[in-house]
C-alpha cells in the first residue's frame, strides 16, 4: 500500500503543478488590478494540492524505508476497474449534461455508485438523490438566481 501512496503523490504532484502553470492561466482570465484576482483561490487549491502531494511522498518514502519487504503490484486489479468505472460514470455523466440538462446525470451520478456499493433501500436510493437534485436546485435556481447551463 505504501507504493500506491507514493504513486498517488507523484501523481497529485504533478497534477497540482499542471494546474498552477498552465490550466489556471489558460482557464481563468487575469483581473484588473484594483479587485482580487480570480485566480488567486485556484492558485491556492493547487499550491496546498502539492504541498499535501509532497507530504504524502514524504511519509510514504519514509514508511518504504522501515518497511523493506511490501511485494506485490501497487495498485490491486479492483481498484484499477474501479477507477476506470468511476472515470466512465463521469464522461457518460458529462456527454449526458451536455445533451440533456442536469437532471438525468445528477441522479446518475448519485444512484449508481450506491448501488455499485450495495445500497438497495428503496428509500435511501429515492430520498437521497432527491433531496440533493432539490437542495441544487434551489441553492442554483432560487438562492443564487442562476442555472445550471
Amino acid at each position: 500500500m505504501k507504493k500506491a501512496e507514493l504513486v498517488s503523490g507523484f501523481v497529485l504532484m504533478a497534477f497540482g503543478i499542471l494546474l498552477w502553470l498552465v490550466l489556471i492561466p489558460w482557464q481563468i482570465a487575469e483581473a484588473p488590478t484594483a479587485i482580487i484576482s480570480p485566480r488567486m483561490m485556484p492558485r491556492l487549491c493547487a499550491a496546498i494540492l502539492v504541498v499535501l502531494s509532497l507530504v504524502l511522498i514524504v511519509q510514504s518514502l519514509l514508511s518504504l524505508r522501515l518497511e523493506r519487504a511490501d511485494s506485490g503490484p501497487v495498485f490491486s486489479r479492483n481498484e484499477i476497474v474501479a477507477t476506470l468505472g468511476v472515470v466512465a460514470l463521469f464522461s457518460v455523466a458529462t456527454l449526458l449534461f451536455i445533451y440533456t440538462g442536469p437532471l438525468l446525470p445528477g441522479l446518475m451520478i448519485i444512484i449508481l455508485p450506491m448501488l455499485a456499493l450495495g445500497e438497495r433501500r428503496i428509500a435511501m436510493l429515492t430520498l437521497l438523490p432527491a433531496g440533493l437534485m432539490g437542495g441544487a436546485w434551489l441553492l442554483f435556481y432560487i438562492v443564487l438566481g442562476t442555472s445550471f447551463q
